[in-house]
Parts: C-alpha cells; sequence; structure tokens
C-alpha cells in the first residue's frame, strides 16, 4: 500500500479478506470492512501471519447470512432490527436463499399473513422491510418479472 492500491477494489469485488501491507512512509488507509486490515512494514513474519489468520476468521464469521430468528427479530452481523409479521415472513424467506432470486410467489407466500396480499399491499411491506435492514448494511432488490433478493448493499 499504496503501490497496489488498485487491486483493492478488484479483490472487494471477490469478496476475498485483504491484508494491506503499508509502507513505512505512506500513510495508513482507512479502512471500516470486517474483511480488510493492514499493517505497517517492515513487520515480523510472525505477526503478519497472526495478522492474516484473524482476519480469515473474522471475515468467516462475519460471511454468515443473516437470520430470522422466529421472535420478530432480523440478526445480521452481530446486529439486529425488529419486524412486523408480514416482514418477518418475506425476511424469512429472503434470508434462507440469501443472494438468490425468490420468485415472486413464494415471496407472496411468505406474505401469506395478509389474508389476500395484493401487488400493492406486498409492495408496501417490502419497502417497510427494505428501510428497516438498511442500517444492517442489507437491501431488498426487486428483480423484474423474476421476484426478488436479499444482498449486502
Amino acid at each position: 500500500w499504496p503501490e497496489e492500491a488498485s487491486n483493492i477494489q478488484r479483490l472487494r469485488t471477490q469478496g476475498r479478506p485483504r491484508l494491506l501491507l503499508v509502507a513505512p512512509d505512506s500513510e495508513a488507509p482507512t479502512t471500516v470492512e470486517c474483511d480488510e486490515d493492514w499493517i505497517r512494514l517492515p513487520a515480523e513474519d510472525a505477526d503478519v501471519r497472526v495478522r492474516i489468520s484473524t482476519l480469515v476468521a473474522r471475515a468467516a464469521r462475519h460471511s454468515q447470512p443473516p437470520e430470522v430468528k422466529g421472535d420478530g427479530r432480523l440478526t445480521f452481523r452481530g446486529r439486529w432490527v425488529g419486524l412486523s409479521g408480514v416482514e418477518e415472513g418475506v425476511a424469512r424467506v429472503l434470508c434462507e436463499h440469501f443472494g438468490e432470486v425468490v420468485d415472486n410467489d413464494a415471496v407472496e407466500a411468505a406474505a401469506s399473513v395478509l389474508r389476500q396480499p395484493t401487488p400493492n399491499a406486498l409492495r408496501v411491506n417490502i419497502s417497510r422491510l427494505r428501510k428497516r435492514i438498511a442500517p444492517l448494511g442489507l437491501v431488498v432488490r426487486r428483480v423484474h418479472n423474476r421476484g426478488y433478493v436479499m444482498d449486502v448493499d
């Protein structure tokens, strides 16, 4: 760092943990991601190995998908938000298929707390779910004519 800064975005996109080796006279990078850390050179090999193993363990721990607990909460990376009954049903099916498209019929079935979920009522509840989960760094995206997908923002 910073000579190979151009590689950082590529590695982030791939979801790979990154240990930045910072040149002695360079400014330390600012990073808040759980799968990224840095160490200033020169560094002992043992220190680098420990930093790498810690980084890999932390990244693995934080890569768990969100989970609907069944008690009105959705948890992700050690944090949680409260959900209404409809939001909980929709979030459960989206979490079970995290990062994958869930077809419209399955999402409508998950919203079955509504007696006859109209398309408008479903959109309203998904909009509310989006707002609730945004502080956790999660998003729900609509895939035109297919369904919805929950993913990391």
